[in-house]
């Protein structure tokens, strides 16, 4: 799985308590290292990304990597408010989020995906 924060301590906190949940993780502060992570890298079939990047977006991010893998699973979180339907199954986590939160986003994204 990749996790995409360009706040360092979101994302250091963010990959411990996803690697609690037993996934393994390779992370990214931006969109451009995180499509090229996804260029080198088959066996990433998760992508958990912030809404707000520097440089390209979190949505802008997800309509390139889906053009590469169209069955990457996505998970977007911002501290903006949530859309009213993310698109393409996508799942939604706001910020702040909890540990349960977290790991009903990856409950979820599994469910939609199989």
């Amino acid at each position: 799985m990749l996790v995409v924060e360009d706040d360092e301590l979101v994302r250091e906190a963010t990959v411990g308590n996803v690697v609690d949940l037993g996934h393994q993780v390779v992370e990214a502060a931006d969109a451009d290292a995180a499509l090229q992570i996804l260029n080198d890298d088959d066996a990433i079939n998760v992508l958990f990304a912030d809404v707000r990047l520097p440089g390209k977006d979190g949505p802008q991010l997800v309509r390139e990597a889906r053009q590469r893998r169209p069955t990457l699973k996505v998970i977007l979180t911002s501290g903006g408010p949530a859309p009213e339907a993310p698109a393409g199954g996508m799942v939604w986590l706001g910020k702040p989020y909890k540990w349960d939160d977290l790991k009903r986003a990856f409950e979820q994204v599994r469910d939609r995906y199989r």
